[in-house]
């Protein structure tokens, strides 16, 4: 029988036996610099707010785990320099985070030096997506995109997804006569409207299949690619529309790895509605431009 999933972090998984933590810690700051004033006291000016800090916190036992291992494993991920999606044990999703620090204390050494105990504690910070909600009590996921549809996100993300569809292809097609600037623009509001239901419901169908004991290595490559393009500056319409074919390549890959499975008949409902949402983005004679 599978593991329950305390923490997920791209491919990296955080359970019971393999890098179990302890206490998760979270800071937040806001920006208040201080504005000189001739005779009087300076004046505070309210300026936004940190990225979100993350610290995980935990002790592994080599001799019960894979101990040491599983830190290198961190250290092996931080280097690929990439954002990775965060989702809790419950399939909520956090969004896109980076790995900024990982450190370990070996201790009860043996006489060949090998450590029987690890303290590891992990680092992370938010990527940076452009709105977030900071309620911490438990309810919908604390750094969840903001959404015109945020209701219908949290309880049918399916539904979200396929209500998208139409509205991102009239967007799409209005634009058509704009400049190339905007185009560009349009296309990136109307593929990151796509992303935040599609993690979602990607994460709640992948949640319930590893309860099931089932995993597809190819999901942890879609949600990686799918949080990048979430919080992907603007950018040429050509780089974007070659964002988005390869999306759409990872799907097709998922979605060949979930035939194999008679329990992921929830996956691919969603990544069908994925690809025709990313369809939709791009005009038949944009895809071929």
């Amino acid at each position: 029988m599978a593991e329950r999933v305390m923490m997920a972090l791209g491919p990296f998984r955080f359970e019971v036996g393999q890098a179990t933590y302890q206490s998760l810690a979270m800071r937040q700051s806001w920006r208040w610099p201080e504005q000189a004033r001739i005779g009087r006291e300076p004046a505070l000016q309210y300026t936004g707010r940190e990225p979100i800090e993350v610290t995980l916190s935990g002790t592994l036992y080599p001799s019960f785990d894979g101990g040491l291992a599983q830190v290198e494993q961190m250290r092996e991920l931080a280097d690929k320099g990439e954002p990775l999606q965060l989702v809790d044990g419950l399939g909520r999703v956090w969004g896109a985070w980076v790995i900024v620090e990982v450190g370990d204390t070996r201790s009860v050494l043996m006489d060949d030096g090998q450590p029987r105990r690890i303290a590891f504690e992990l680092k992370l910070k938010s990527y940076g997506e452009d709105n977030i909600v900071t309620d911490i009590s438990g309810g919908w996921s604390p750094f969840a995109v903001l959404l015109p549809i945020i209701d219908e996100v949290a309880t049918d993300p399916l539904g979200a997804l396929n209500t998208v569809v139409g509205d991102v292809v009239q967007r799409i097609a209005g634009s058509m006569g704009g400049s190339v600037t905007q185009r560009a623009s349009v296309l990136q509001d109307a593929l990151r409207d796509v992303m935040q239901p599609l993690r979602t419901a990607l994460n709640g169908a992948v949640s319930r299949l590893r309860e099931a004991g089932v995993t597809l290595p190819a999901i942890d490559a879609l949600l990686t690619r799918v949080a990048r393009a979430s919080a992907a500056p603007l950018s040429s319409y050509d780089v974007m529309a070659a964002q988005i074919a390869a999306l759409r390549d990872d799907i097709e890959r998922a979605r060949r790895e979930a035939e194999r499975h008679p329990q992921a008949a929830e996956l691919q409902v969603v990544l069908d509605s994925a690809d025709l949402a990313l369809q939709g983005l791009l005009p038949a004679e944009q895809e071929t431009a």
